[in-house]
Parts: C-alpha cells; structure tokens; sequence
C-alpha cells in the first residue's frame, strides 16, 4: 500500500512539476504504472511464489521437551538435536538488514538457514517458520537482495532412515 501511495504521488507531482499536456499525460501515467509493475510488483510476486513453492507440503516442529527439530517435505524428513546445530542464520532482504524503512514490500521474505555440525544446510522458508528468533540459539543476520530459501537437495534421509 505504501509503494501504491508512493507511485500515485509520484505521477501527479511529475505531471504537474514537468507540466505534461493532458494528451501526454495517460502515456507518462502508464510509463510510470510499468516502471513500478516490472521494478517493484513483478519482483514482489516471483518472491511469494517462490517462497510458496518451497514451504508447500513441508512442516517443521520443535519439540522444547528434548531438544529436538523435525522438518519434513513431501516423501523426505531430517531429524536433527539442538546440540547438531553449528549456526543459525537469518537472511533478509538490505532494508531489513539495515533497519531502513522498506517500500519496495522485499523485506517482508526471509529465510532460516539452519547449519548443522556435520557441514549441511537447511533453508526454511518465513512462510513455514514466520518468527523472530530461533528457540534456544544465538542468531547471526545475513543481507540477501532477494532472500529467497534454496532448495534442500542433498539434504534428505527418506523416512527410511538411510541417506538419499
């Protein structure tokens, strides 16, 4: 909504400061509504699929009683001990790193990455995890244009147990 009232603004003042003639004006109106559709919303809607995407079907648990982490996706899980974590990073977007003021609507994603002590990764996405802190474990920040989570290929133990 900021960036809507930010854009609308910005027309009038620019059709009015650079005095466009009324038959000019729906062309510097819709330059500029496509300047903000492919600089702003396109990238804000490549962002929310993606991070729908990669959250869909997935799940992840704490369980504070042991100290233990369960995130599944589809046909695969990890299981994992507060003790296997080596890291816990946050990725945001430079506004929210920055603790600047967003209007572009970026720094609304983020991303959890989750570093285990035997040198895997696990990317959960804000959509499936949505909160401030991670439980227990101290958290670094990390500036990311686009935060959008990688995939967790090679990641995986199929619910069999064995690596796959």
């Amino acid at each position: 909504m900021k960036l809507l009232a930010v854009m609308v603004m910005i027309t009038i003042v620019g059709a009015l400061w650079f005095d466009v003639r009324t038959d000019h004006l729906l062309f510097v109106a819709g330059f500029t509504w496509l300047w903000a559709f492919v600089m702003h919303f396109l990238p804000l809607l490549i962002m929310a699929v993606r991070h729908s995407r990669r959250s869909a079907g997935s799940s992840f648990a704490i369980d504070t009683v042991n100290n233990t982490y369960h995130y599944e996706e589809k046909d695969r899980s990890l299981s994992f001990r507060s003790d296997e974590i080596d890291k816990v990073i946050v990725v945001v977007s430079p506004p929210k790193y920055d603790q600047r003021m967003d209007i572009s609507g970026f720094g609304y994603f983020f991303y959890w990455k989750i570093k285990l002590a035997n040198d895997r990764t696990l990317s959960i996405s804000c959509m499936l995890f949505d909160v401030d802190s991670f439980t227990g474990k101290e958290l670094t920040r990390e500036k990311q244009l686009f935060p959008i989570p990688p995939s967790n290929q090679g990641l995986w133990l199929p619910r069999d147990g064995k690596k796959g």
